[in-house]
């Protein structure tokens, strides 16, 4: 089933967010991969609890995330905030392919390994190129309910995301987030929204803003559309 949303929809799937203690220090990891050592940043929660692989745009890091951090952990969500290849932290060549790798293989690959994944599922959220990431790399990755597109494109340096929506999303979520005036992503997300045949919800903001920088001038609009997307497709335990 598909979904266009108008601006107002999602303000029904809004929940309340429990009061919570200060949360702790988020715990480095560093994992190594074809001779490249990968960084990454987790935040536990309950034993059960969804997780959400958190990927950023291109010459960005795991900071641009920051905003949303304290809200997903308020949610009740653990999370694996991650350098892509190249970037930040990680070491590395910017090989497109192995970042693919690197979030299917390595980084999902861990959290099996440590005993963080569990029947409530798993969600990726991207921006920019890191969107087009997290769709192709949740298609391939089977505990992954559905991801987050923030600014995807149709072709973002040989990462074309669409066959992942027609095909391995198919039985899956995704929700497709862009501004009107950044015309590549908008243009994406509306070829996109057509041909997909999962359970995808698009959404189109005013203004030009790329990525994360959406954070920027529509943060609590973002936000509230990102936890209540996740709310509908992850078991959550908030209690």
């Amino acid at each position: 089933m598909r979904k266009l949303l108008a601006s107002t929809i999602f303000g029904l799937l809004l929940f309340a967010i429990p009061a919570t203690a200060q949360a702790p220090h988020p715990e480095p990891i560093t994992l190594s991969r074809d001779a490249a050592t990968l960084a990454a940043d987790f935040h536990p929660a309950a034993d059960d609890a969804p997780v959400i692989l958190l990927l950023h745009m291109l010459n960005s890091n795991r900071a641009a995330w920051d905003p949303l951090i304290p809200d997903l952990r308020a949610a009740g969500y653990a999370l694996l905030n991650i350098d892509l290849r190249g970037h930040g932290d990680s070491g590395g060549a910017r090989d497109w392919d192995a970042a693919i790798a690197d979030v299917t293989a390595g980084w999902v690959g861990w959290l099996g390994e440590a005993g963080h994944l569990s029947e409530s599922g798993l969600a990726i959220i991207g921006g920019s190129i890191g969107a087009n990431v997290a769709l192709i790399s949740c298609a391939q990755v089977e505990i992954c309910r559905g991801a987050v597109a923030l600014s995807p494109g149709l072709d973002y340096r040989g990462v074309k995301p669409e066959s992942a929506l027609v095909e391995g999303l198919a039985d899956r979520a995704a929700l497709l987030v862009a501004a009107q005036n950044d015309a590549s992503s908008s243009t994406a997300i509306r070829q996109m929204f057509l041909k997909a045949k999962g359970d995808v919800t698009a959404r189109l903001y005013r203004g030009r803003a790329h990525g994360t920088r959406l954070f920027d001038s529509e943060y609590d609009s973002v936000s509230r559309l990102i936890l209540g997307w996740l709310a509908e497709i992850l078991a959550t335990n908030t209690e």
